[in-house]
């Protein structure tokens, strides 16, 4: 009896292990795709939280789109109905806003802009209603940003 493998053997098993392979790397990126998303959705509800929870507190939402701010939550000072002193990283527990993961056309960011302004220029972070006064934030990234069919305006 010969020991070891036939040529055709050989060609089988690595043309099963290459499809394989070509099957598997769409899903790896599927699944790092839909982690980013989900981070981004769960960064959202957190901070939507804390901004309730700061307006709950001091009467008035919190100016995110002050110099410095995204980096520094502490520089956000405010005084609580019953005259504590507290700053926005209080309520968030995060000492800066988290950053909004990388994408094929997005920069990873933590940058807050207005809810008026339009358009995206390449760059992830957030959108918040400061002036309108509603609180209201979202992910300041295109519609279907993570290749999970999500509009981000409306999340």
């Amino acid at each position: 009896m010969k020991k070891g493998f036939t040529i055709l053997e050989l060609i089988i098993v690595i043309g099963a292990l290459s499809l394989f392979f070509v099957m598997a790397v769409p899903r790896l990126s599927d699944v790092r795709d839909s982690t980013k998303a989900a981070r981004v959705q769960k960064e959202l509800v957190g901070m939507r939280i804390a901004l309730e929870e700061y307006y709950t507190s001091t009467g008035e939402y919190p100016d995110l789109l002050a110099e410095g701010v995204k980096d520094n939550l502490e520089l956000v000072k405010g005084e609580s109905i019953g005259g504590k002193k507290v700053n926005f990283a209080q309520f968030l527990g995060k000492k800066s806003i988290p950053k909004t993961p990388k994408a094929d056309l997005i920069e990873e960011s933590n940058r807050v802009i207005d809810q008026g302004d339009t358009g995206n220029d390449g760059v992830g972070g957030w959108k918040y209603n400061y002036s309108g006064k509603t609180g209201e934030i979202h992910a300041n990234l295109p519609d279907n940003t993570y290749n999970q069919l999500i509009k981000w305006s409306e999340e």
